[in-house]
């Protein structure tokens, strides 16, 4: 069954990044990716269950890679104060216009879970990458690698939201 699900999610990939087939909306392949996640146990935050929107903290996420390559060092046990204090001052309270008191451990707990680069939903789309690389060229791998990212870190992700 898993096989049949990394099978279908590949090609859902493929029709969307092509613009061929019957599944080309990313709604196909939005779905099928989040199933598979599902399948795996590889879904490590409910987005409904975050202090943030979804939407919101990936956006600006995407704005300020340098959460993530904090978050990929390790969980708020084992980050040094520092970058714990980064998170809060520099990304949390510049975007959601907190004062700095106001910010609990969950937050940045939240904020850790969706930025880590190294996340189960990471590696499940690395795999779903691997199985598309003999239909897409340089170009449309590099696009299924920046939706990938997006559905990844935004499961409820849409079609507007993938192409801006």
């Amino acid at each position: 069954m898993m096989k049949q699900l990394y099978t279908r999610t590949a090609q859902y990939a493929i029709e969307h990044i092509t613009g061929n087939g019957m599944h080309t909306d990313i709604v196909w392949f939005r779905d099928s990716f989040n199933e598979l996640c599902e399948a795996m146990h590889a879904n490590e935050f409910n987005p409904d269950d975050l202090s943030f929107e979804i939407e919101d903290l990936t956006k600006n996420l995407k704005k300020e890679p340098w959460v993530s390559e904090i978050a990929g060092k390790g969980s708020m046990i084992t980050l040094p104060m520092e970058d714990i204090d980064l998170i809060v001052n520099n990304f949390i309270c510049e975007y959601w216009l907190i004062r700095p008191e106001e910010v609990s451990s969950k937050h940045v707990v939240d904020v850790l879970k969706v930025a880590t680069p190294l996340s189960h939903r990471y590696l499940v789309g690395q795999k779903v990458a691997i199985n598309c690389i003999h239909a897409l060229n340089l170009e449309q791998m590099q696009r299924l690698d920046d939706i990938l990212r997006d559905i990844e870190m935004n499961p409820k992700i849409s079609y507007i939201q993938s192409i801006s």
